[in-house]
Protein backbone atom coordinates (compact mmCIF):
# COMPACT_ATOMS: atom_id res chain seq x y z
CA UNK A 1 0.00 0.00 0.00
CA UNK A 2 1.82 3.49 -1.41
CA UNK A 3 1.60 6.13 1.64
CA UNK A 4 1.29 3.43 4.64
CA UNK A 5 1.63 5.23 7.82
CA UNK A 6 1.32 3.24 10.99
CA UNK A 7 1.75 5.93 13.71
CA UNK A 8 4.86 8.18 12.87
CA UNK A 9 6.13 5.94 10.45
CA UNK A 10 5.45 6.16 7.08
CA UNK A 11 6.39 3.53 4.48
CA UNK A 12 8.67 4.54 1.60
CA UNK A 13 8.89 1.67 -1.27
CA UNK A 14 11.93 -0.47 -1.15
CA UNK A 15 13.38 0.84 2.44
CA UNK A 16 13.24 -0.21 6.03
CA UNK A 17 11.80 2.43 8.21
CA UNK A 18 10.77 2.88 11.88
CA UNK A 19 8.49 5.15 13.86
CA UNK A 20 6.12 5.02 17.06
CA UNK A 21 2.87 3.76 17.48
CA UNK A 22 0.46 4.92 20.47
CA UNK A 23 1.46 6.39 23.66
CA UNK A 24 0.58 5.52 27.64
CA UNK A 25 1.24 8.74 29.44
CA UNK A 26 4.02 8.07 32.17
CA UNK A 27 3.73 10.75 35.77
CA UNK A 28 7.22 11.44 35.04
CA UNK A 29 6.18 13.52 31.68
CA UNK A 30 7.22 10.45 29.59
CA UNK A 31 5.56 8.41 27.69
CA UNK A 32 5.79 4.38 26.80
CA UNK A 33 5.44 4.26 23.36
CA UNK A 34 5.05 1.34 20.69
CA UNK A 35 8.18 0.82 17.99
CA UNK A 36 7.11 0.31 14.26
CA UNK A 37 9.28 -1.25 11.73
CA UNK A 38 8.07 -0.68 8.21
CA UNK A 39 9.44 -2.56 5.82
CA UNK A 40 7.95 -1.99 2.15
CA UNK A 41 9.45 -3.72 -1.51
CA UNK A 42 10.00 -1.59 -4.69
CA UNK A 43 6.43 -2.21 -5.45
CA UNK A 44 4.15 -1.70 -2.92
CA UNK A 45 1.18 -2.51 -4.31
CA UNK A 46 0.66 -5.59 -2.84
CA UNK A 47 -0.28 -7.03 0.89
CA UNK A 48 -0.18 -5.77 4.22
CA UNK A 49 1.50 -8.48 7.01
CA UNK A 50 1.73 -7.75 10.68
CA UNK A 51 4.07 -9.54 12.90
CA UNK A 52 3.66 -8.84 16.45
CA UNK A 53 6.32 -9.51 19.85
CA UNK A 54 6.87 -8.92 23.21
CA UNK A 55 3.34 -8.28 24.80
CA UNK A 56 4.59 -10.30 27.68
CA UNK A 57 7.93 -8.12 28.75
CA UNK A 58 9.79 -11.56 29.54
CA UNK A 59 9.33 -13.52 26.58
CA UNK A 60 12.15 -12.54 24.75
CA UNK A 61 12.75 -14.71 21.71
CA UNK A 62 9.68 -13.21 19.84
CA UNK A 63 11.79 -9.65 20.20
CA UNK A 64 14.51 -10.98 18.19
CA UNK A 65 13.21 -12.90 15.91
CA UNK A 66 11.13 -9.54 15.12
CA UNK A 67 14.24 -7.41 14.21
CA UNK A 68 15.86 -10.76 12.39
CA UNK A 69 12.88 -10.94 10.03
CA UNK A 70 13.07 -7.28 8.68
CA UNK A 71 16.81 -7.25 6.11
CA UNK A 72 17.47 -5.73 3.04
CA UNK A 73 17.32 -8.87 1.40
CA UNK A 74 13.76 -9.57 2.23
CA UNK A 75 12.88 -5.72 1.01
CA UNK A 76 14.53 -6.15 -2.25
CA UNK A 77 12.16 -9.61 -2.90
CA UNK A 78 9.02 -8.18 -1.06
CA UNK A 79 6.17 -7.42 -2.67
CA UNK A 80 3.91 -4.75 -0.51
CA UNK A 81 4.87 -3.99 3.31
CA UNK A 82 5.74 -6.38 6.23
CA UNK A 83 4.70 -4.13 9.64
CA UNK A 84 6.44 -5.44 12.54
CA UNK A 85 6.36 -4.29 16.03
CA UNK A 86 9.18 -5.64 18.01
CA UNK A 87 7.32 -5.10 21.70
CA UNK A 88 3.90 -4.13 22.50
CA UNK A 89 4.76 -4.09 26.40
CA UNK A 90 8.40 -1.76 26.09
CA UNK A 91 7.44 -1.80 30.37
CA UNK A 92 7.74 -4.84 30.57
CA UNK A 93 10.55 -5.87 28.26
CA UNK A 94 12.77 -3.08 30.65
CA UNK A 95 11.90 -5.05 33.97
CA UNK A 96 12.24 -8.29 32.22
CA UNK A 97 8.61 -8.93 33.90
CA UNK A 98 5.24 -10.35 31.76
CA UNK A 99 3.18 -7.12 33.24
CA UNK A 100 4.00 -3.53 32.85
CA UNK A 101 4.67 -2.28 35.96
CA UNK A 102 1.37 0.18 35.57
CA UNK A 103 -1.12 -2.29 34.58
CA UNK A 104 -1.69 -5.20 37.69
CA UNK A 105 -3.20 -7.82 34.94
CA UNK A 106 -2.45 -9.39 31.93
CA UNK A 107 -1.67 -6.92 28.78
CA UNK A 108 -2.49 -9.52 26.27
CA UNK A 109 -6.44 -9.63 27.65
CA UNK A 110 -6.59 -5.52 26.87
CA UNK A 111 -7.08 -5.88 23.22
CA UNK A 112 -10.69 -4.85 21.98
CA UNK A 113 -13.57 -7.25 22.80
CA UNK A 114 -15.19 -8.71 19.62
CA UNK A 115 -18.99 -8.58 19.50
CA UNK A 116 -19.07 -5.94 22.48
CA UNK A 117 -19.43 -2.44 22.73
CA UNK A 118 -17.45 -0.10 24.90
CA UNK A 119 -17.83 3.56 25.59
CA UNK A 120 -15.02 5.14 24.70
CA UNK A 121 -14.39 7.68 27.96
CA UNK A 122 -13.95 4.01 29.68
CA UNK A 123 -11.07 2.70 27.66
CA UNK A 124 -7.85 5.13 28.78
CA UNK A 125 -4.14 3.67 29.58
CA UNK A 126 -2.75 1.17 28.12
CA UNK A 127 -6.16 -0.39 26.61
CA UNK A 128 -6.50 2.77 25.06
CA UNK A 129 -3.18 1.91 23.17
CA UNK A 130 -3.97 -0.74 22.40
CA UNK A 131 -7.05 0.04 20.58
CA UNK A 132 -4.79 2.40 18.18
CA UNK A 133 -2.92 -0.86 17.58
CA UNK A 134 -6.23 -2.48 16.77
CA UNK A 135 -7.45 0.41 14.12
CA UNK A 136 -4.27 0.82 12.41
CA UNK A 137 -4.21 -2.77 11.80
CA UNK A 138 -7.75 -2.62 10.29
CA UNK A 139 -6.65 0.51 8.28
CA UNK A 140 -3.81 -0.96 6.81
CA UNK A 141 -5.97 -3.50 5.41
CA UNK A 142 -3.93 -6.08 6.88
CA UNK A 143 -3.81 -9.60 5.00
CA UNK A 144 -2.33 -11.67 8.26
CA UNK A 145 -0.71 -11.33 11.94
CA UNK A 146 1.54 -13.21 13.74
CA UNK A 147 1.92 -12.81 17.33
CA UNK A 148 4.90 -13.88 18.91
CA UNK A 149 5.32 -15.13 22.31
CA UNK A 150 6.95 -17.60 24.56
CA UNK A 151 5.75 -20.40 26.57
CA UNK A 152 6.60 -22.79 29.83
CA UNK A 153 10.26 -23.90 30.48
CA UNK A 154 11.24 -26.41 28.06
CA UNK A 155 8.12 -26.11 25.44
CA UNK A 156 8.13 -26.79 22.17
CA UNK A 157 7.79 -24.36 19.50
CA UNK A 158 3.84 -24.36 18.52
CA UNK A 159 1.36 -22.19 17.17
CA UNK A 160 -2.11 -22.00 18.99
CA UNK A 161 -4.97 -21.65 17.13
CA UNK A 162 -8.03 -19.90 18.47
CA UNK A 163 -11.54 -21.04 17.37
CA UNK A 164 -13.80 -18.36 15.90
CA UNK A 165 -17.11 -17.40 17.10
CA UNK A 166 -19.94 -16.30 14.82
CA UNK A 167 -22.92 -13.75 15.56
CA UNK A 168 -23.53 -10.00 15.28
CA UNK A 169 -23.96 -7.67 18.09
CA UNK A 170 -24.10 -3.71 17.66
CA UNK A 171 -23.20 -4.44 14.16
CA UNK A 172 -20.15 -6.37 15.15
CA UNK A 173 -18.75 -9.82 14.29
CA UNK A 174 -19.45 -12.55 11.53
CA UNK A 175 -21.78 -13.95 10.14
CA UNK A 176 -21.50 -18.19 10.14
CA UNK A 177 -20.63 -18.09 6.46
CA UNK A 178 -18.07 -15.50 6.72
CA UNK A 179 -16.31 -17.37 10.34
CA UNK A 180 -16.45 -20.67 7.87
CA UNK A 181 -14.23 -19.02 5.05
CA UNK A 182 -11.96 -17.60 7.62
CA UNK A 183 -11.04 -20.28 9.31
CA UNK A 184 -9.92 -21.95 6.17
CA UNK A 185 -7.88 -19.19 5.28
CA UNK A 186 -6.43 -19.79 9.15
CA UNK A 187 -6.11 -23.30 7.98
CA UNK A 188 -3.81 -22.24 4.86
CA UNK A 189 -2.03 -19.36 6.62
CA UNK A 190 -0.97 -22.33 9.51
CA UNK A 191 0.22 -24.98 6.80
CA UNK A 192 2.24 -22.74 5.32
CA UNK A 193 3.90 -21.82 8.66
CA UNK A 194 4.98 -25.51 9.25
CA UNK A 195 4.61 -25.53 13.06
CA UNK A 196 2.61 -28.02 15.26
CA UNK A 197 -0.52 -26.77 15.91
CA UNK A 198 -2.65 -27.19 18.66
CA UNK A 199 -6.12 -25.87 19.39
CA UNK A 200 -6.79 -23.46 22.02
CA UNK A 201 -9.09 -24.22 25.01
CA UNK A 202 -11.95 -24.94 24.61
CA UNK A 203 -14.99 -22.38 24.28
CA UNK A 204 -16.08 -21.64 27.37
CA UNK A 205 -12.48 -21.98 28.95
CA UNK A 206 -11.24 -19.95 26.21
CA UNK A 207 -13.79 -17.39 27.11
CA UNK A 208 -13.65 -17.54 30.66
CA UNK A 209 -9.41 -17.11 30.48
CA UNK A 210 -10.17 -13.79 28.18
CA UNK A 211 -8.31 -15.10 25.52
CA UNK A 212 -11.19 -13.43 22.77
CA UNK A 213 -9.27 -10.19 23.98
CA UNK A 214 -5.98 -11.39 23.52
CA UNK A 215 -4.14 -9.78 20.36
CA UNK A 216 -4.89 -12.68 18.06
CA UNK A 217 -8.50 -13.64 19.46
CA UNK A 218 -9.35 -9.91 18.95
CA UNK A 219 -8.15 -9.55 15.29
CA UNK A 220 -9.38 -12.99 14.15
CA UNK A 221 -12.66 -12.81 15.68
CA UNK A 222 -13.00 -8.58 15.71
CA UNK A 223 -11.45 -7.81 12.61
CA UNK A 224 -11.79 -11.21 10.78
CA UNK A 225 -8.32 -11.28 10.07
CA UNK A 226 -6.17 -14.71 9.88
CA UNK A 227 -3.79 -14.43 12.73
CA UNK A 228 -2.28 -17.06 15.62
CA UNK A 229 0.08 -16.98 18.40
CA UNK A 230 3.40 -18.40 17.92
CA UNK A 231 4.80 -20.16 20.95
CA UNK A 232 9.19 -19.98 20.49
CA UNK A 233 9.97 -21.90 23.26
CA UNK A 234 11.00 -21.29 27.31
CA UNK A 235 10.35 -18.02 28.95
CA UNK A 236 13.12 -15.58 29.17
CA UNK A 237 15.04 -18.14 27.06
CA UNK A 238 16.56 -17.54 23.18
CA UNK A 239 17.31 -20.73 21.10
CA UNK A 240 19.12 -19.90 17.70
CA UNK A 241 17.93 -23.15 16.49
CA UNK A 242 13.99 -21.98 16.79
CA UNK A 243 15.24 -18.68 15.88
CA UNK A 244 15.79 -20.22 12.66
CA UNK A 245 12.83 -21.92 12.15
CA UNK A 246 10.72 -19.39 13.15
CA UNK A 247 12.04 -17.07 10.58
CA UNK A 248 12.10 -19.69 7.90
CA UNK A 249 8.14 -20.42 8.51
CA UNK A 250 7.33 -16.46 8.67
CA UNK A 251 8.97 -16.22 5.44
CA UNK A 252 6.51 -19.00 4.22
CA UNK A 253 3.57 -17.13 5.63
CA UNK A 254 4.65 -13.96 3.47
CA UNK A 255 4.66 -16.45 0.64
CA UNK A 256 1.46 -17.73 1.08
CA UNK A 257 0.08 -14.37 1.57
CA UNK A 258 1.75 -12.73 -1.75
CA UNK A 259 4.69 -10.57 0.05
CA UNK A 260 7.46 -13.13 -1.26
CA UNK A 261 7.94 -14.76 -4.36
CA UNK A 262 9.28 -18.38 -4.45
CA UNK A 263 8.63 -21.67 -2.93
CA UNK A 264 8.23 -22.63 0.53
CA UNK A 265 11.36 -22.96 2.83
CA UNK A 266 12.27 -26.41 4.79
CA UNK A 267 11.47 -25.28 8.54
CA UNK A 268 14.18 -26.74 10.57
CA UNK A 269 14.57 -26.93 14.63
CA UNK A 270 11.23 -27.61 14.95
CA UNK A 271 10.28 -30.52 17.17
CA UNK A 272 7.77 -32.10 15.12
CA UNK A 273 4.50 -34.15 17.00
CA UNK A 274 3.36 -37.29 15.08
CA UNK A 275 -0.17 -36.83 15.60
CA UNK A 276 -2.86 -38.53 13.31
CA UNK A 277 -5.65 -35.54 14.92
CA UNK A 278 -6.29 -32.50 16.05
CA UNK A 279 -4.66 -31.81 19.69
CA UNK A 280 -5.70 -28.69 22.04
CA UNK A 281 -3.96 -27.48 24.90
CA UNK A 282 -4.55 -28.68 28.14
CA UNK A 283 -3.41 -27.76 31.75
CA UNK A 284 -2.94 -30.92 32.96
CA UNK A 285 -2.35 -33.19 35.28
CA UNK A 286 -2.09 -30.82 38.48
CA UNK A 287 -0.70 -31.48 41.93
CA UNK A 288 -3.15 -33.49 44.36
CA UNK A 289 -1.02 -32.42 47.22
CA UNK A 290 1.34 -29.60 48.16
CA UNK A 291 4.89 -31.18 47.89
CA UNK A 292 7.95 -30.96 45.15
CA UNK A 293 7.58 -32.55 41.90
CA UNK A 294 10.30 -34.21 40.22
CA UNK A 295 9.31 -34.31 36.24
CA UNK A 296 9.21 -37.81 35.24
CA UNK A 297 8.38 -37.00 30.50
CA UNK A 298 10.29 -34.26 28.98
CA UNK A 299 8.33 -31.60 26.81
CA UNK A 300 7.61 -33.17 23.40
CA UNK A 301 7.33 -36.65 24.59
CA UNK A 302 3.74 -38.53 23.73
CA UNK A 303 2.37 -40.19 26.73
CA UNK A 304 -0.63 -43.05 27.17
CA UNK A 305 -3.52 -42.43 29.54
CA UNK A 306 -2.03 -44.39 33.00
CA UNK A 307 1.90 -43.37 32.15
CA UNK A 308 3.53 -41.73 34.95
CA UNK A 309 4.46 -37.93 34.33
CA UNK A 310 5.71 -36.73 37.30
CA UNK A 311 6.18 -38.16 40.95
CA UNK A 312 5.23 -35.40 44.22
CA UNK A 313 7.74 -36.27 47.15
CA UNK A 314 8.04 -34.16 50.79
CA UNK A 315 10.94 -32.30 51.60
CA UNK A 316 12.91 -34.99 52.72
CA UNK A 317 12.71 -36.93 49.52
CA UNK A 318 9.61 -38.96 50.51
CA UNK A 319 6.54 -39.77 48.30
CA UNK A 320 3.60 -37.55 48.65
CA UNK A 321 0.26 -39.51 48.32
CA UNK A 322 -0.84 -43.36 46.62
CA UNK A 323 0.77 -44.92 44.44
CA UNK A 324 4.52 -43.76 45.41
CA UNK A 325 3.94 -40.36 45.21
CA UNK A 326 3.31 -40.80 41.43
CA UNK A 327 1.21 -38.44 39.07
CA UNK A 328 -0.23 -40.30 36.14
CA UNK A 329 -1.74 -38.86 33.13
CA UNK A 330 -5.47 -39.04 32.30
CA UNK A 331 -5.05 -38.77 28.48
CA UNK A 332 -3.42 -39.91 25.65
CA UNK A 333 -1.16 -36.75 24.17
CA UNK A 334 1.99 -34.97 24.20
CA UNK A 335 3.89 -33.31 27.02
CA UNK A 336 4.44 -29.46 25.47
CA UNK A 337 5.79 -27.82 28.59
CA UNK A 338 6.76 -28.18 32.42
CA UNK A 339 5.35 -25.25 34.96
CA UNK A 340 8.15 -23.46 36.28
CA UNK A 341 9.68 -25.09 39.51
CA UNK A 342 9.62 -27.83 41.07
CA UNK A 343 7.37 -26.36 44.16
CA UNK A 344 3.48 -27.43 43.92
CA UNK A 345 0.44 -26.46 46.23
CA UNK A 346 -2.45 -28.47 46.20
CA UNK A 347 -4.37 -27.92 42.80
CA UNK A 348 -1.29 -26.37 40.70
CA UNK A 349 -0.61 -27.48 37.39
CA UNK A 350 2.62 -29.49 37.04
CA UNK A 351 2.61 -29.57 32.86
CA UNK A 352 0.74 -28.43 30.09
CA UNK A 353 -0.30 -31.26 27.51
CA UNK A 354 -2.21 -31.39 24.49
CA UNK A 355 -4.40 -33.85 24.03
CA UNK A 356 -6.71 -35.11 20.95
CA UNK A 357 -9.52 -32.39 20.33
CA UNK A 358 -12.44 -33.43 18.48
CA UNK A 359 -14.57 -29.73 19.01
CA UNK A 360 -16.00 -27.82 16.53
CA UNK A 361 -13.38 -24.42 15.25
CA UNK A 362 -16.42 -22.70 14.24
CA UNK A 363 -18.89 -21.34 17.14
CA UNK A 364 -21.85 -18.86 18.05
CA UNK A 365 -20.51 -16.46 20.11
CA UNK A 366 -22.50 -17.15 23.52
CA UNK A 367 -23.36 -13.42 24.72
Amino acid sequence: MSGLQIGTARARPGEIVTGWLGKIDLPTGTQDRFPVILAQGKDPRGPVCWVTAGIHGGEHAGVIVAQQLVTPELVARLRGTLVVIPTLNPAGLRTKERKPYYYDGDPNRLFPEPNAYTPPDEIVGLEAAYLEVYRAIEESGACCLLDLHTAQIGSIPLVFRDPIFYHRRFGRGLSRSDALALQSRLSEMLDALGLPVINEFGASSYLSRGLHRSVTGSVLNGLGIPAATIELGSWMHVDEHVVEGCLAGLRNVLRWAGLLPGKPERVTGIKRLDADRPLRRCIHPKAPHAGIVHHLVRPGTAVRAGDPVARLTDIFGQPVGDDDGLIRSEYDGYVLAWQQGVVRYEGEAIMIMAIPDDSELVIPYPY
